[in-house]
C-alpha cells in the first residue's frame, strides 16, 4: 500500500507537469522552433503587383503591415465602431490584423468593402455593415476576398501554395495572415491576434485547429482595387 502511494505522489505530478508544458507549448508560451522554407525547398513567390507604388511586391508588404501592427502590442478587444473606422494602434480585435496589413500595401478595405456592401449588400449577411465597421468585420472580410482576391488550397500541408503575405480565415470567425517562418514540418506560422493574454502575435498554430477549419485561403490581385458586380459568391465548404 505504501509502495502504491508513493507511485501515486510520484507519477501525479508528473502527469500534472507534462499536461501544463504540453499546453504551455501549445499556445507557443514555449517558443517554437522557427525554420526558414527554403529548407523545405518552398520558394517565395510574390504577388506580382505592387498597389502603392513603393517598388515592394504587395505580398511583403502585407506581412511587414501585419507585423507593424502586432509590433504596438495591441490589446485585444471585441469588436465594436470608431468614429473614424480605425481602431488606434493599441487597441483592435483578429479582423485588425487584416485591415492594417493590407492597408500598408495600398488597399484600403474600408473603402473597398463599403463600395461592395452598396453594390451587393445581400452578399454581406454580418450584422456590422456600418462604413465604420464593416470592414473589421471578419466575415465581411472573407466575403470580399472569396469574391476578388485568387483563392488558393486551405490545406496547409500543400506547403508550396502558402506564401508570406497570404490572408486566412478560420470557421470560427478568426482570420490571419500568413508569416514568413515554419515549423520543423514546414508548416506556416501566422501573425493574428486572438486573446488578451495570448503569448504573441506570431505562432506556430495551424495545426492545432483551434479555431477549426480553414475555410478560405487567398493572395490580393489588381481585381481588389477595382471590384465588379458580377463576380463569383462565397464558397460554403471548408475546401
Amino acid at each position: 500500500m505504501k509502495s502504491l502511494r508513493r507511485i501515486i505522489i510520484f507519477v501525479v505530478p508528473l502527469l500534472v507537469l507534462g499536461f501544463v508544458v504540453s499546453m504551455l507549448y501549445k499556445w507557443n508560451y514555449i517558443q517554437h522552433q522557427q525554420r526558414i522554407p527554403s529548407e523545405f525547398n518552398i520558394p517565395e513567390l510574390n504577388a506580382g503587383y505592387d498597389a502603392n507604388k513603393n517598388k515592394v511586391d504587395d505580398a511583403k508588404d502585407i506581412f511587414l503591415g501585419a507585423m507593424n501592427y502586432v509590433a504596438n502590442n495591441p490589446k485585444y478587444e471585441i469588436l465594436h465602431e470608431y468614429k473614424n473606422g480605425w481602431p488606434d494602434g493599441n487597441y483592435g480585435s483578429n479582423g485588425d490584423v487584416i485591415a492594417f496589413a493590407l492597408r500598408n500595401a495600398g488597399y484600403d478595405l474600408q473603402t473597398l468593402i463599403n463600395q461592395d456592401i452598396e453594390k451587393n449588400p445581400d452578399l454581406y449577411t454580418s450584422e456590422n455593415k456600418g462604413k465604420n465597421i464593416a470592414f473589421r468585420d471578419v466575415n465581411n472580410q472573407r466575403v470580399f476576398f472569396e469574391k476578388y482576391a485568387q483563392t488558393h488550397n486551405n490545406d496547409y500541408y500543400d506547403l508550396n501554395d502558402w506564401q508570406a503575405g497570404d490572408i486566412i480565415f478560420f470557421e470560427k470567425n478568426h482570420a490571419a495572415i500568413v508569416a514568413d517562418k515554419v515549423n520543423n514540418n514546414g508548416i506556416r506560422f501566422i501573425i493574428h491576434h486572438f486573446w488578451q493574454y495570448q503569448a504573441g502575435y506570431y505562432q506556430d498554430v495551424l495545426e492545432t485547429e483551434a479555431w477549426g477549419k480553414i475555410v478560405g485561403h487567398y493572395r490580393v490581385n489588381q481585381r481588389m482595387l477595382s471590384p465588379k458586380t458580377e463576380t463569383k459568391g462565397i464558397r460554403t465548404n471548408a475546401g
